[in-house]
């Protein structure tokens, strides 16, 4: 049988019949990945102790449905912790965000670059909030929904710095007297991340996942950090 022995990150578990789990994996070559690791649930089992989130593995896995067995899954380096439990926190949300956002086989070695930097930034990093604002845009603009920080839907012209703009996920920015201040929209655009900046990064994101939840008929949910 071929081999897919691969980099990969657990991303959600869940049990499976009395010793089993249902593992969904973000791998570098195959995407979104879900396999089931028989036995796992056993004190003695082969996977125990590296089927855990935010470790990277080498993992290989078998079959032609959605639902894989799962072979092998090994960790390849020692485990590093988070510096402080807001971190934590935030990466248990990007593994929903990615569960969830992405599509089974879904391949892109360059998301799994953008996944693998941020887990490596929330463990030894503390800009907590600008590491998320970054990867959600990052995420977005990968999967095809970026957001235009620099253009007017309308005119067509670059973003005025003077003016206020209104944002819609179906569109874009448009001039609105009742707006965000383009000063602190081309901010986000350009990733310069001051207190405000972050601030509006969070509401103009959250507004493009929840619309793009509702495109995936997936219920909109309060998870959001």
């Amino acid at each position: 049988m071929q081999s897919n022995i691969q980099e990969a990150f657990v991303i959600h578990s869940r049990p499976y019949k009395e010793t089993s789990l249902i593992v969904t994996f973000l791998c570098r070559t195959s995407g979104k990945i879900s396999a089931v690791a028989k036995g796992a649930k056993r004190k003695k089992s082969k996977f125990a102790g590296h089927l855990e989130p935010f470790q990277l593995l080498n993992i290989d896995f078998r079959g032609k449905s959605d639902l894989k067995t799962l072979y092998l899954a090994e960790t390849t380096e020692p485990y590093k912790d988070f510096l402080v439990k807001e971190s934590l926190y935030s990466a248990f949300y990007i593994n929903e965000l990615m569960n969830f956002l992405l599509l089974h086989s879904d391949e892109s070695e360059q998301l799994f670059s953008l996944y693998k930097d941020c887990i490596k930034d929330l463990k030894t990093k503390d800009n907590v909030e600008a590491i998320l604002r970054d990867f959600e845009l990052n995420i977005l603009a990968n999967l095809g929904y970026q957001i235009d920080f620099f253009n007017d839907l309308d005119s067509g012209k670059e973003i005025d710095i003077k003016k206020n703009y209104k944002y819609s996920p179906q569109s874009g920015f448009r001039e609105s007297k009742e707006g965000y201040d383009g000063r602190i929209i081309t901010d986000i655009g350009n990733r310069n991340f001051s207190s405000e900046a972050l601030k509006l990064s969070k509401e103009i994101n959250r507004r493009a996942i929840e619309y793009y939840f509702e495109e995936l008929n997936i219920k909109s949910r309060v998870f959001f950090r």
